[in-house]
């Protein structure tokens, strides 16, 4: 049976304040209480600023057994117009180490504007370049990465070193359900323009057909994979706690109780 992991894309949000977090809490409490909840996130934050070895490891120590982190690599690593930075890609993944047992997957996200052609070489020398000890989901958002030959290209390369192309729910882009290793990882992203940051804290959109198409994706391919890791942002619906449970409801899973009361320290699933 598949590892299902499901959880959010960061636990810093202030729509979360008396929704999630009860005003009691300090800033660095909002962790190990998301994680009584939650049985995985994805840090947001280490896309813009690679994390110190001693704050990986304090997020360790804040978490119970069995939870995991998905860490999104610095994004000034992940542009093709500059030689792979073997250092400081070195001192990223050394850092993210100190995470220990609780380190789940790197997210290779790649922005929008990054398109099949020069491109191609600086991929294939990032993925050459990863520790291969480690996981790995590639991110990728223009449609021409998922056509004719270049798509070939990209499953083969993906396949043959164990990395996952991820799958995304994005407005723009359909992002093709491929299974290239045993690793499964799902995003729910939408976009900031449906739903902007200052109207987070509560559903706006009905994401339930979303939802349920990519659950049914996620089912169809589960015998080919051990562990799936399936990830919210606000942006996709306004509140992806909510959205949280509304993918467990389709799974037919427990919901997650994440209620704000002071006496709630209900463990994740």
């Amino acid at each position: 049976m598949v590892d299902l992991r499901i959880g959010c894309s960061s636990w810093t949000s202030e729509a979360w304040w008396d929704r999630v977090y009860p005003r009691t809490l300090t800033d660095g409490e909002r962790l190990p209480w998301y994680a009584r909840r939650f049985n995985t996130v994805e840090v947001d934050s280490t896309y813009y600023r690679p994390p110190s070895r001693g704050m990986a490891a304090g997020w360790r120590a804040r978490t119970p057994e069995g939870f995991l982190f998905a860490l999104k690599l610095t994004r000034d690593l992940l542009d093709p117009k500059t030689p792979v930075d073997r250092e400081q890609l070195g001192a990223f993944l050394d850092h993210a180490k100190a995470l220990g047992e609780k380190l789940g997957p790197v997210l290779l996200q790649f922005a929008p504007w990054v398109k099949p052609g020069k491109a191609n070489a600086f991929i294939v020398e990032l993925l050459d370049a990863v520790d291969p000890a480690l996981r790995y989901a590639l991110e990728l958002r223009d449609a021409g990465w998922f056509q004719g030959e270049t798509r070939e290209w990209l499953l083969r390369e993906l396949s043959s070193r164990r990395i996952a192309l991820t799958w995304s729910y994005l407005t723009y882009v359909d992002i093709p359900p491929e299974v290239t290793t045993d690793l499964l990882y799902l995003r729910f992203i939408g976009d900031h323009t449906t739903i902007p940051a200052e109207t987070h804290g509560e559903v706006r959109v009905d994401r339930t057909p979303e939802v349920r198409l990519w659950a049914d994706r996620l089912r169809a391919k589960a015998q080919e994979v051990e562990r799936a890791f399936v990830f919210f942002n606000n942006h996709f619906a306004g509140f992806a706690p909510d959205s949280v449970n509304l993918f467990r409801r389709t799974m037919d899973l427990p919901l997650v109780d994440y209620s704000p009361a002071p006496g709630n320290q209900a463990r994740f699933p």
